[in-house]
């Protein structure tokens, strides 16, 4: 069975209240893209930005999930504040730019812990519009996942489809990410934004701050 193209775009909160989880929010992308990598459903190309008030920066842009690169202790130093609604829109652009292969299908990964407090380019009013059209437009699988904050108001108020966000406990950011590629996998396959939702039990798995033996 031939797999099926992805263009994984993740963009990770790296702002300071991300300090207290900074080793599980490693772990998870690691995980993330071990998944990919070992996937025989899924040919993915990864981006990985993260950000905060300080700067947005693209570690790696469109690298294939064999070669792509480790999250640590160097590259991912949470500081600052938190300019989620920026962030967003440097990477619906940054996603626009990029050539995608035949039937290659793009899905974003948004993954904070904070409210907006520091944009200064976009409102949530622009990026509603922007994500609504991506997805309903250009078939993009955008998906949130909010650790301690209320995931379904912020993915809704950002036009974010009600089936793909997650509210998770930080303490589940690994089981979190798993669940967002199971996701991409699901869309992939399908096409259909319905099977890319997520389950009860991936919801209930990630509310639950107890951590698996």
């Amino acid at each position: 069975m031939s797999k099926s193209p992805l263009f994984a775009y993740i963009l990770l909160d790296r702002s300071g209240s991300m300090e207290g989880c900074r080793d599980t929010t490693i772990d998870a992308f690691n995980e993330y893209v071990m998944g990919l990598r070992r996937s025989a459903e899924v040919d993915a190309r990864v981006t990985l930005t993260i950000f905060d008030s300080g700067s947005i920066d693209t570690l790696q842009q469109a690298e294939p999930a064999k070669s792509s690169l480790e999250l640590n202790r160097h590259n991912y130093v949470p500081r600052a504040s938190t300019p989620l609604l920026d962030a967003i829109g440097h990477a619906v652009a940054d996603i626009d730019k990029v050539e995608l292969r035949p039937n290659e299908k793009v899905g974003l990964v948004i993954l904070t812990d904070g409210h907006e407090n520091a944009s200064t380019e976009h409102t949530k009013d622009t990026i509603r519009k922007l994500l609504t059209d991506r997805q309903d437009n250009k078939g993009w699988l955008v998906t949130f996942l909010g650790a301690d904050i209320d995931a379904f108001a912020e993915a809704g108020a950002i036009g974010i489809k009600g089936g793909n966000y997650l509210a998770l406990k930080k303490a589940k950011l690994r089981e979190s990410m798993g669940h967002a590629y199971a996701s991409q996998a699901r869309y992939v396959q399908s096409g259909d934004f319905d099977t890319a939702a997520f389950r009860d039990d991936e919801r209930k798995d990630v509310n639950d701050d107890t951590p698996k033996s």
